[in-house]
């Protein structure tokens, strides 16, 4: 009986033990299996977690491509005590060539591609937000630190592309100068990691070049600027100097070099642009260069003498060319000025202010008159030669007298007058004389000669004192007589 009793209790003590043995294994070995299961990942591209549940392995988190998946499984199911290993991983696809395309414009850049990892993609998103997705086959850990280094680059340009294809980055865009682009690239090469390498697709803003520029003007159109201003000099400053309510801007300021003004020579071709058709003035470092095309009928040897004694000085290295300018079209053709603001319209190849009035006796009388008293027809001295300025005013009469002579019937007389210096038989045929080139001008100008008389009056009708040179000046004159 004591036997059996003492072997009972025996039996009891050894599965007590074991019980015991058990309970105080089990997280023993859990501990373990942890330890082990950390150490297997430890060395995983993204950090994968593990996760123990007794001698059960949970592994999650991103896998670097199918090979590190394999490995940290492989490493895992080596683990003493594991039981089985669950794979929760999120394997990355490997990409080849590895890309990334960054773009910036007006300051704002965006970002497509690929990044090697979450941090990574945070890291470009902070300053090219876009459509980037996690991809193993970046080609080392490097990869981050040199399109950092790009896009702090990229962002120097004025507008511009970000390629980074494997370790290869090509930059190209738009710098606002080449010391700009200089120090960019010096940034770049003092940081950029080993075995990667840069290449520059670059414009620039400003070339360096010294300025050399042109101002363009058509009298149908208007005028527009070309080339590299000097740094400060603006198409409205341009505008200004020749009485124009705009200029196009069709080229760049300098932005380095000496400030720049607006050229006297434009100035002093301002008073000329109404009667200039084509204009075209190139300033470079070696000179200026003037081209001025007049309509049809300009005395191109007067005006070479008379517009260049008004440009003297202005320039240096002035060369001044002029030529005519046949105006294209068919009579009755309109346009406006872009100088003076007028419509005209073209008459015997002519360009002629368009009467804004009906015609009837009266009304052509003041319209005459206001022409007359606001410009004058001047002659050559001692000559019935039109002066260089007179063609303005010739065209200005004509504008008038069209419609007065073909759609109100009337018929006028053009009369010469002069002062009294000289012999009444002198002045007598100067002013007819005079009176003949008005008429043939304003003939030539597409009006009817049949409508149209020429006298000449010599000093007979002063209007004013020939004692004064004020007086003798208002005393030479053309003007119109009309015939009932």
């Amino acid at each position: 009986m004591r036997l059996a009793v003492g072997l009972g209790i025996l039996a009891l003590g050894v599965v007590g033990l074991g019980w015991l043995g058990r309970a105080q294994y089990a997280p023993y070995l859990q501990t373990v299996v942890t330890a082990g299961a950390a150490q297997a990942v430890a060395g995983s591209v993204h950090g994968a977690q593990v996760a123990v549940s007794g001698r059960d392995i949970t592994v999650s988190g991103l896998a670097d491509g199918p090979a590190e998946q394999a490995s940290l499984l492989a490493a895992l199911r080596s683990v003493t005590g594991r039981r089985v290993v669950i794979d929760q991983l999120t394997v990355l696809p490997v990409v080849a060539p590895y890309a990334l395309t960054v773009t910036a414009v007006q300051g704002v850049m965006a970002a497509s591609g690929h990044a090697p990892g979450v941090f990574a993609r945070e890291q470009i998103a902070l300053a090219a937000p876009g459509e980037v997705a996690l991809a193993a086959g970046a080609p080392d850990a490097a990869w981050l630190d040199a399109a950092v280094l790009g896009m702090g680059a990229l962002r120097v340009l004025e507008e511009g592309q970000l390629q980074i294809v494997d370790r290869r980055l090509t930059l190209s865009g738009v710098a606002r100068t080449p010391a700009q682009a200089d120090e960019m690239r010096a940034s770049v090469a003092h940081g950029l990691p080993a075995g990667y390498e840069v290449v520059y697709d670059l414009t620039y803003l400003d070339d360096g070049t010294p300025p050399a520029w042109r101002l363009l003007h058509e009298a149908g159109s208007g005028a527009r600027l070309e080339g590299k201003r000097p740094m400060g000099l603006s198409a409205q400053d341009v505008a200004g100097a020749l009485g124009l309510g705009t200029v196009a801007d069709a080229g760049t300021e300098a932005l380095t070099g000496d400030a720049g003004a607006v050229p006297p020579v434009l100035a002093a071709l301002a008073p000329w642009l109404a009667e200039i058709e084509t204009l075209a003035v190139s300033v470079t470092p070696d000179g200026t260069l003037v081209e001025a095309g007049f309509g049809a009928g300009a005395d191109l040897d007067l005006l070479a003498s008379t517009l260049g004694a008004d440009l003297a000085g202005t320039a240096l290295g002035l060369t001044l060319r002029l030529s005519e300018v046949a105006a294209s079209g068919a009579d009755g053709d309109r346009r406006q000025n872009a100088a003076t603001g007028r419509d005209e319209v073209l008459s015997g190849g002519f360009w002629l202010p368009a009467a804004a009035f009906t015609p009837d006796a009266a009304t052509c009388a003041a319209e005459v008159d206001s022409v007359l008293s606001g410009q004058r027809i001047g002659f050559v001295t001692g000559s019935a030669r039109l002066d260089a300025r007179a063609r303005g005013a010739v065209n200005a009469l004509a504008g008038v007298l069209a419609p007065c002579l073909t759609q109100a019937g009337l018929r006028a007389e053009i009369g010469g007058h002069t002062d009294s210096t000289g012999s009444d038989e002198a002045n007598l045929a100067l002013s007819l004389a005079r009176a003949q080139a008005v008429r043939d001008a304003l003939v030539a100008r597409g009006l009817p000669g049949a409508a149209l008389t020429a006298e000449g009056y010599g000093a007979a009708q002063p209007v004013a004192d020939n004692a004064t040179d004020a007086g003798r000046a208002a005393n030479r004159r053309t003007a119109v007589r009309w015939i009932e």
